[in-house]
């Protein structure tokens, strides 16, 4: 009979590439997920006149803003590139250790560029 630990560390668990793909993935989910309300109603108000459209403009050259847009779309950047390929996973591919690990790094390296190329249009 094993003991259970009695104190556990999570930051010093070394975790699979793929269990860090998936945190990631839902992280991501929980940022897009509270950041949309804020800018959805944004887009409310800069689409209803043209003075809340010069608001919405005047507020979105504050640097709060721009970090917090630059968040929204590199969560929702990662989250729909995982969000393939745990779909491609879904249809029975790359669920070998290997392959899920390769995919792993690929959707990290290929969301990182993207996350890189958007980020250059919002600063």
């Amino acid at each position: 009979m094993s003991k259970s630990p009695l104190f556990l560390n999570l930051l010093k668990i070394r975790l699979p590439i793929t269990a860090k793909a998936s945190i990631t993935h839902r992280i991501s989910a929980v940022g897009v997920f509270f950041l949309i309300f804020p800018f959805m109603g944004a887009l409310l108000i800069a689409t209803s006149s043209p003075e809340g459209f010069l608001f919405i403009e005047n507020l979105g050259s504050l640097f709060l803003i721009k970090i917090l847009l630059n968040l929204f779309v590199a969560g929702l950047t990662y989250h729909y590139i995982a969000g393939i390929r745990h779909l491609i996973m879904d249809f029975g591919y790359w669920e070998t250790l290997k392959a899920g690990s390769i995919s792993a790094y690929g959707v990290f390296i290929f969301s990182g560029i993207l996350i890189i190329y958007f980020s250059t249009f919002i600063w």
